[in-house]
């Protein structure tokens, strides 16, 4: 009876229709207080500096991290989630996972390197690399500052060093992390600036220079031996069945995207039953665009801008140069999605991307 009296005293001073709004927002405030307070698209970005890492969650759960301990000679984002929380990356070898590939343990996560600057190898170094038989460079993080958190947004800047065999830094590097929630799309924009600190030489190299490794069931089926090898580790398809399928923007399918030009790749496939398209996207700003793609059966997808020499046969070389002080920039967009895309839906995000309007 009172919370009826009380109802009918709002009612002979409160307008009907006011009241209709306030009825609706008491109800609403006491949905968000009883669901939380964590949007489900809300982005945060968390420092951890005693564990090396930056840990990026939308709605709460867990998105990726920013990895850069000292033993990973380098920067990663490790590993990246679906919505649903299936890992798209493979596990293997900081979070293994059953079957699991184990060949190249340098390829983890999302990350940027190169394979050949001023005769050291940033691309394949790892913990267990031989030092004696060939030069390795490591990159350190130097700080991570300008964190910006929000709904469907969210950013912060990682100010690094490239360091040679000596620990002489040879490069300064400034990037932009830009977290976004699109249309149910997650989207990773990363802005690269590259400040050389000496005289620097990328020389033509295979292995660059923007590079994600899929999820092993993402990996594509090989059609030979000579493929099968170039894959990586034999994978039981009976234990855990392969499911990738690279389409570039210029049309081609499968393992003809290596060494081939293109604006973007796809990767499509099926992780825990989950359908996932992955896309990896260059600018027309960068350095050669479109970039050659090392991309592979195993689930390693990279843009390469500086590998002429080796993917033309000789027929085009680069050997890309800064002089020191002098400073070069790249943009890279990775987007992460549910069901297979179309062509125009995906050119769509790439001239969002590029600056260009359709």
């Amino acid at each position: 009876m009172g919370k009826s009296w009380n109802l009918n005293i709002l009612r002979r001073v409160i307008p009907n229709k006011i009241l209709v709004w306030i009825i609706a927002l008491l109800f609403m405030a006491n949905c968000t207080a009883i669901a939380g307070t964590i949007k489900p698209e809300y982005i945060k970005i968390t420092q951890v500096p005693t564990k090396q890492r930056v840990d990026i969650t939308i709605g709460g759960e867990l998105y990726t991290s920013l990895l850069y301990a000292d033993s990973l000679k380098k920067p990663s984002l490790f590993p990246i989630y679906t919505a649903k929380q299936n890992m798209v990356t493979r596990g293997w070898p900081l979070m293994p996972k059953h079957m699991d590939r184990t060949d190249y343990s340098h390829q983890f996560g999302l990350w940027f390197t190169y394979g050949n600057v001023n005769g050291a190898d940033y691309w394949n170094n790892q913990p267990d690399a031989d030092t004696t038989k060939k030069a390795y460079g490591y990159i350190r993080v130097q700080k991570v500052s300008g964190i910006s958190n929000g709904d469907g947004k969210a950013s912060f800047t990682m100010v690094c060093k490239w360091f040679n065999p000596g620990a002489q830094s040879v490069l300064e590097e400034t990037s932009v992390f830009v977290f976004k929630v699109e249309n149910n799309l997650r989207i990773i924009d990363r802005y690269i600036t590259l400040k050389a600190l000496t005289n620097v030489d990328f020389k033509d190299a295979k292995d660059g220079m923007y590079g994600f490794r899929a999820a092993t069931e993402l990996g594509q089926p090989v059609s030979s031996l000579e493929n099968a090898m170039l894959a990586g580790a034999p994978v039981k398809t009976d234990s855990i069945p392969l499911t990738g399928h690279f389409t570039s923007s210029e049309g081609v399918q499968g393992e003809a995207v290596f060494a081939k030009r293109a604006k973007w790749m796809k990767l499509t496939g099926v992780v825990n039953n989950e359908p996932v398209t992955l896309l990896l996207m260059d600018n027309p700003q960068n350095t050669n665009y479109p970039a050659f793609w090392l991309a592979r059966s195993n689930g390693l997808m990279s843009i390469n801008p500086f590998g002429a020499d080796i993917f033309t046969g000789g027929k085009e070389k680069l050997n890309f140069s800064l002089a020191k002080g002098k400073q070069v920039s790249f943009k890279f967009r990775f987007v992460q999605g549910g069901e297979d895309m179309s062509k125009d839906a995906i050119e769509k995000i790439f001239a969002d991307f590029s600056g260009e309007r359709l």
